[in-house]
């Protein structure tokens, strides 16, 4: 037996109890209400003299009454609700149901009248029988007046039951989406809540609500259909016509299941962060709102374990390059968590690095010692290195916009080669015992110059690694990190702030995402964990279409694709590739799960070092022929090197 089936098998158990149990409530009731509308009608004197027969008649006749009852609530379905959200429609089953009952009991009374000669009309005086009558029929029909108000009586009682929540606890949200259609994403109080505040007085029509869970078509919530699951969402929306789904449940997980499952039809997508907040066509909904960055992820956000982390940085001297930038800043921030002796943030842009200084004296109450230097000034990064003596290294500066490396490769070899030895050879001299230098997924079988200067980048830190200096070298592979300062997702909020259009290279580029949090635990995680050349990169599930996140940020908006913000594509530019990789072999486990290693090899003999000066030259003399043609021989080499070591015959492209 399935878990699947045992489940369904469970729910549908506990639903069938709790209709018995409501079944048996009602049989209860149905007795009280005949009994005390028999009570009442003995009152009278004329027929309080037949107390025994009535009452013996009404005992043998309330197994059949109840039947009735219970028989018109199953047909006109009083069973399988949530009686806690029910509502007007409800009531009108329960009425309904009530008022069969009766007719069908008045209607059998007169029917066991008119065929049984036993009990002929009497003449009047005698209450209604013949004296001669009374003793002979083995059944006594019980008086007209009993059956209606017995009726009645019961009908009062199990809409007593039935509603007993709402009658004492009953709310109302005046707020809603005047005539829009709707489906709720949700099937529990916040779902019912803004089910209620959609209709109760703007005009909203709500088609009924999905589910996470199993789909239970003959459940219904305040007179509405569970239409279905998740997975029937995008169908249900066009079938339906809808104009609106709300998220009134589920949080994060929820919301990128109804984006994945919304991305591409004419629905708006609301979300209600909390019970008391309706999300129904106001300002707050169409305008753009605060975005929770994981909602953008395919994924649940990674979370590592950081004790190994704390262990090699507390009481440690850190040194973090490129501070100031997105990375840099968030990687001293978790840094400080775990109480260095020193910090120095080092970095060439002096807004940044002074508006980081805020946030982090702010954030953590400790102030870094800040240094403003360019990487690309040996002398300079020699002295900062040999004064502030750090044991832990984070190289996290860079120039890292392809298109504008693309116009000037110069710029990326002065950067991220030049640079990166300078940062290197200062490290080996101050005697530092871990170095991690931050990469990116561009370096792989790299197309564009920022790829190919990242790559030469990860080369010469392996390079370092097979020296005997006593220090620890690693790097890091980042894909895409979502907000980082100029990425794709900061330009599409503000183009979707804008009005649109939003523009997109080309929809079906694929890039692997992460957020600031998981390439900075990356990153601390790597230093913890580096035996000496690794290179690792985050299990980052699959990459993501472009045009997918566009999509997905204009839903977060509250916004149409297409409709209220227009997509344009512009053209795939010079160097982007169509889809990254994070590796062109198969990565190797490591004793985190979630980050592996990256099978890459070395240049051989000290191919990289001798190679740097003559990149740094041509760089100097502006030689952008001379750089690419270069970088294309270091890089193809290199790949090909790690291509024959890994036994995987892997193309790569060539340089034009």
């Amino acid at each position: 037996m399935s878990s699947d089936w045992r489940v369904k098998v469970s729910r549908t158990a506990a639903h069938v109890r709790a209709d018995i149990s409501f079944a048996v409530i009602d049989a209860i009731l149905v007795v009280l209400a005949y009994s005390s509308a028999l009570g009442l009608r003995l009152l009278d004197p004329e027929t309080a003299r037949l107390r025994a027969e009535f009452t013996e008649s009404l005992v043998v006749l309330l197994p059949l009454i109840i039947l009735v009852h219970l028989a018109t609530n199953i047909v006109f379905g009083a069973y399988g609700h949530v009686w806690e959200y029910a509502s007007v429609a409800e009531a009108k089953r329960v009425v309904l149901a009530a008022a069969t009952a009766i007719a069908v009991l008045l209607l059998g009374l007169v029917t066991y009248t008119l065929i049984d000669p036993g009990v002929a009309p009497a003449p009047a005086g005698t209450s209604g029988r013949p004296a001669e009558a009374i003793a002979e029929p083995w059944l006594r029909p019980i008086p007209v007046a009993v059956v209606v108000t017995g009726g009645l009586i019961t009908l009062f009682a199990m809409g007593l039951v039935r509603f007993r929540s709402r009658l004492f606890s009953f709310k109302r949200n005046p707020a809603g989406t005047r005539g829009e259609r709707a489906i709720i994403v949700g099937t529990g109080r916040a779902a019912v809540e803004v089910a209620r505040s959609l209709t109760s007085a703007t005009g909203g029509e709500v088609e009924g609500f999905v589910t996470d869970s199993s789909y239970e078509p003959s459940r219904r919530l305040v007179g509405l259909p569970v239409l279905g699951t998740i997975n029937d969402l995008a169908e249900l929306v066009d079938e339906l016509e809808v104009d609106q789904v709300i998220v009134a449940e589920g949080g994060e997980r929820m919301a990128r299941k109804v984006l994945d499952a919304c991305l591409y039809n004419s629905a708006h997508l609301r979300i209600v962060p909390e019970l008391g907040t309706v999300l129904a066509g106001g300002p707050t909904t169409r305008d753009i709102r605060d975005l929770e960055i994981t909602d953008l992820l395919p994924r649940p956000a990674v979370s590592t374990e950081l004790d190994a982390v704390e262990a090699l940085v507390r009481g440690s001297r850190v040194l973090v390059t490129g501070a100031g930038g997105s990375i840099g800043s968030e990687i001293v921030s978790q840094v400080l968590e775990f109480e260095p002796s020193e910090i120095v943030v080092l970095d060439h842009d002096e807004t940044h690095l002074f508006e980081a200084n805020l946030d982090w004296t702010r954030k953590t109450g400790r102030k870094p010692t800040d240094v403003l230097c360019d990487i690309r000034d040996r002398e300079r990064v020699h002295r900062v290195f040999l004064e502030a003596k750090p044991e832990v290294v984070f190289h996290a500066a860079a120039l890292k916009h392809v298109p504008i490396l693309e116009t000037c490769p110069e710029e990326a070899v002065a950067t991220n080669v030049v640079g990166t030895r300078n940062v290197l050879d200062a490290a080996r001299a101050a005697g530092v015992r871990r170095f991690v230098l931050i990469s990116t997924d561009k370096a792989v079988a790299p197309t564009s110059v920022m790829g190919s200067t990242k790559r030469v980048a990860e080369l010469m830190v392996q390079e370092a690694a097979s020296e005997d200096d006593g220090c620890t070298y690693a790097s890091v592979r980042f894909g895409n990190v979502l907000g980082s300062r100029g990425s794709v997702v900061p330009t599409f909020i503000r183009q979707i702030k804008a009005g649109g259009p939003v523009t997109l290279t080309d929809p079906d580029m694929r890039r692997y995402f992460m957020t600031v949090d998981e390439a900075v635990q990356l990153v601390l995680q790597a230093a913890a964990l580096a035996m000496g050349g690794e290179i690792f990169v985050l299990d980052m599930a699959e990459p993501v279409r472009i045009g997918d996140l566009a999509h997905r940020l204009i839903r977060l908006a509250g916004m149409v694709p297409g409709q209220n913000i227009k997509v344009e594509v512009t053209g795939k530019r010079e160097g982007e590739k169509m889809i990254e990789q994070l590796s062109l072999e198969p990565l190797l486990p490591t004793s985190n799960p979630k980050i592996n290693i990256a099978r890459t090899g070395t240049a051989l003999g000290g191919a990289i070092n001798e190679a740097v000066p003559r990149l740094t030259e041509l760089a100097a003399d502006g030689e952008m022929a001379g750089i690419r043609a270069l970088l294309g021989e270091i890089v193809g080499a290199s790949w090909s090197q790690d291509v024959i070591q890994g036994g995987v015959l892997e193309e790569v492209g060539e340089w034009t």
